[in-house]
């Protein structure tokens, strides 16, 4: 039952880190991770050069 809770906190995890991903690239806005720090920063993205998809 402990496996089956750590697995559901994990998948919550992730799921909610891709939902941040999609709204920030959505609204375009950049996201940064620095490990050592363990800090996240999210920023808007330079609107002078466009992106290409």
């Amino acid at each position: 039952m402990k496996l089956i809770e750590i697995l559901l906190i994990i998948v919550a995890f992730f799921i909610g880190l891709e939902f941040l991903i999609h709204i920030c690239s959505k609204n375009r806005y950049e996201l940064k991770y620095s490990s050592q720090k363990r800090k996240i920063e999210i920023y808007p993205t330079d609107k002078s050069h466009p992106i290409t998809r």
